[in-house]
């Protein structure tokens, strides 16, 4: 063996056992209760072994809301190697005119040589015309079975192209993923509260309220019932869209939904912080009202959600502010997003599995091997079995931190959990065999990362 990893609790979404893991030439060579020698051992005594993160919503190094991410590809996969994270399928938006392909391999070009991790994307459709549709097939077999839509913004879908789409990706063994909210109501509303002088990030939620998120979330969910679509509604905040998927999923519709740590911890009373703080939770959809977290939670625990992401989106603070100031002090002027791809599986352990909210094994089902499956890459990643990847993550379930920016990767100045006290860190983080993050210490070097083709979306 390269290395064995020895005296650790080893956990799937599935099993729960004490054993060793052998690693031979990047991939898993053996589980078993004992297994001796090896190039190069590590003691997981006291520990959990899971299968390294999958992360399968960001938005790094990329042009949004007319400016850029400040974390590249190296900045923001050293972050996901610290937080426990081993491969990051990213969503680029294409420029005017580009092509899905051509996006495709422009971030691959920024990618390679930087990340750390391994990588894939997800193409957001920014555009309806026909060049794109015949583009969908010939991607798809080319190992990129997953694409994005969005409902809100410059680039919203008309629903005859969310039909179409989802029906052409979907028949061709893709899959769709949507932000669902509904533009018109919300454009209304935004325009009603600047006309009434109400401008601050405390009118952020407001003018997005919950019913604008179920709307669009029921639409979707009967087109892809009508089409025999796939479809993962991403970000979920509002608690009666859980509702809505799981009834959908027990009339055999091919849903999925997505939660996020923002909405299972945060809440809007965020936006009633002095000054302009509130703008470091301005994200779309909204927080919520913190009622709406028990049924997110429960909604991970019933498999009503799938997956479990992170929306990292590093637009600093400090820009947030300089565009409100000077592009008219607009609710809608101040950039949508946040950082998170390092603090994802903090959270989601300290406050799911040691609260009892979720169990050890659902924590791995919706961090790991659920993200997986939804953009084609399992049982290469998400698991822990013979000939899969050796995407290890370590966590020390004693481990507490308590989370601020400055301990953090990133190249922004602000978490929204700062202060937040978990229990429960990563300590180790391994790709194919190779050690990113040892004992809380970067050892990868730039451009271990590869890119990754992957296989149709199948239902589960």
């Amino acid at each position: 063996m390269d290395l064995t990893i020895k005296n650790g609790t080893v956990v799937t979404a599935s099993e729960i056992m004490a054993a060793d893991i052998g690693v031979k030439d990047g991939k898993i060579a053996a589980i078993a209760a004992r297994i001796d020698g090896g190039a190069e051992t590590i003691d997981a005594a006291g520990k959990y072994v899971f299968p390294a993160g999958v992360e399968i919503h960001t938005h790094l190094d990329g042009i949004l809301h007319g400016m850029r991410t400040v974390d590249d590809w190296y900045v923001s996969s050293v972050g996901a190697a610290f937080g426990g994270t081993a491969t990051i399928v990213d969503f680029p938006m294409p420029a005017k005119d580009q092509s899905l392909q051509g996006i495709v391999d422009e971030f691959t070009g920024r990618a390679t040589g930087k990340s750390i991790a391994d990588f894939a994307f997800t193409p957001i459709i920014n555009r309806f015309t026909e060049d794109i549709y015949q583009e969908i097939p010939v991607l798809i077999d080319n190992g990129i079975p997953s694409f994005k839509l969005f409902m809100y913004y410059d680039w919203t879908v008309p629903d005859y192209e969310l039909a179409r789409l989802m029906d052409t990706i979907t028949s061709h063994g893709g899959i769709v993923s949507v932000h669902c909210e509904n533009a018109g109501t919300i454009d209304y509303l935004a325009d009603k509260a600047m006309a009434a002088g109400h401008t601050g990030p405390q009118w952020h939620a407001p003018t997005r309220p919950l019913s604008t998120e179920i709307e669009a979330s029921s639409r979707v969910i009967h087109v892809a019932e009508e089409l025999n679509a796939s479809v993962l509604i991403v970000h979920i905040s509002a608690g009666p869209v859980v509702d809505l998927i799981a009834r959908a999923r027990a009339r055999g519709v091919n849903v999925y939904g997505e939660a996020m740590p923002h909405y299972l911890c945060l809440d809007d009373s965020v936006y009633d912080r002095p000054g302009y703080e509130g703008m470091k939770g301005v994200c779309t959809p909204p927080l919520r009202p913190r009622e709406n977290q028990k049924a997110l939670w429960a909604g991970l625990r019933s498999g009503a959600l799938s997956t479990i992401g992170c929306d990292h989106c590093a637009f600093p603070y400090k820009d947030k502010i300089r565009l409100f100031e000077t592009r008219g002090k607009r609710i809608d002027m101040i950039p949508h997003g946040a950082p998170g791809i390092e603090t994802r599986i903090p959270l989601l352990f300290s406050e799911g599995v040691n609260r009892g909210r979720i169990s050890v094994t659902k924590f791995v089902e919706v961090s790991a091997t659920n993200p997986a499956k939804l953009v084609g890459l399992y049982p290469q990643k998400g698991t822990l079995a013979i000939g899969s990847d050796a995407d290890i993550m370590i966590l020390d379930p004693e481990k507490e931190v308590t989370i601020t920016q400055e301990g953090l990767h990133s190249n922004t100045d602000f978490t929204p959990y700062e202060g937040w006290q978990v229990k429960g860190y990563p300590v180790t983080t391994i790709s194919r065999g190779t050690v990113l993050v040892r004992d809380c210490q970067l050892e990868a070097e730039a451009g271990h990362g590869q890119f990754l083709k992957r296989k149709r979306f199948e239902v589960f």
